[in-house]
């Protein structure tokens, strides 16, 4: 506990000593993190977007004219069998004549000209809303059932869900690419910034090894040092998030009314606050280790 205490304080003095460098190296770290921050953020709230969005998702498949009924039912009980099924209803062409009177029964002269109800029978389907990832599965679902040859055509009202996991796909994709740069740059600047401290402390290090002090001893403060500026880091850039997300609205009108329906600016998440402290602290971590390992190889 002593040796922790006494590191933590020897780090925070070693930042405030090299206050240019140390701030400039926290300002990078930051800024990669703040990177990381807003995509995570905004795939999060694309996710929320999507999983609401197919609360409310119904699809009906339309079937050819020549389906028999023994194919039928053995299509809807293909249908039952899968466990994101809430609900399934049948119409056959009659219904969906009477369906359509009773709502447009001005329109009843038309219908007189057909022999045969000219309406085609369908499978009405509802979804549960219990699992995570439900929209994925639903869209994968549909474009099974879609290929059976009974099928004539569908009518889902989830296609802007779709277009909108596509999107949430490419950002997060973008975000790590982006990020897993910054990650490297931010673990090379760290990497230099210890190694300046170490050479500005190599008199203090010859001393302590000289009296017989461990490399592990030694080498503690430097890794809390790094840890310390990588969460340093983490905070200053959740703070510069929740900053930014709350800014937006009242700066930025036309944006937050065009992204409000996907986009809350309302909170952020901890688990994403979380996440920034988390890989702040590996960045330091991992920069001062591969720092301390080259030095004290040589």
């Amino acid at each position: 506990m002593d040796l922790l205490k006494k590191s933590l304080i020897n780090a925070i003095n070693n930042i405030l000593r090299n206050k240019l460098i140390n701030f400039l190296c926290l300002g990078i770290i930051s800024f990669t993190l703040l990177t990381l921050g807003i995509f995570n953020y905004i795939s999060y709230n694309l996710e929320i977007f999507t999983q609401n969005f197919s609360k409310n998702v119904e699809a009906i498949f339309y079937l050819k004219n020549d389906v028999k009924e023994k194919e039928i039912k053995a299509q809807i009980s293909k249908i039952k069998e899968n466990l994101l099924i809430d609900e399934i209803i049948y119409k056959s062409r009659d219904e969906a004549e009477t369906n359509f009177l009773a709502q447009f029964p001005e329109l009843k002269y038309i219908l007189s000209e057909f022999d045969k109800s000219p309406f085609p029978s369908s499978i009405e389907i509802k979804f549960k809303q219990k699992e995570s990832n439900l929209t994925t599965k639903i869209i994968s679902f549909i474009e099974d059932i879609e290929k059976t040859d009974i099928i004539e055509s569908k009518q889902v009202n989830i296609d802007w869900a779709k277009k909108v996991l596509y999107i949430k796909k490419f950002i997060s994709i973008t975000g790590i690419f982006l990020s897993g740069i910054l990650f490297f740059v931010s673990i090379f600047i760290i990497y230099n910034v210890i190694k300046l401290n170490i050479l500005y402390r190599k008199e203090e290090i010859d001393i302590l090894q000289f009296v017989g002090a461990t490399d592990w001893y030694i080498k503690f403060p430097f890794i809390i040092e790094g840890a310390l500026m990588g969460l340093l880091g983490g905070l200053i850039a959740g703070f510069l998030l929740i900053i930014s997300i709350k800014l937006i609205p009242s700066y930025s009108d036309f944006i937050a009314n065009m992204l409000k329906e996907i986009i809350s600016f309302k909170k952020i998440p901890l688990k994403i606050l979380i996440r920034l402290l988390f890989f702040g602290t590996i960045i330091g971590l991992i920069s001062s280790l591969f720092s301390l390992k080259k030095f004290f190889k040589n």
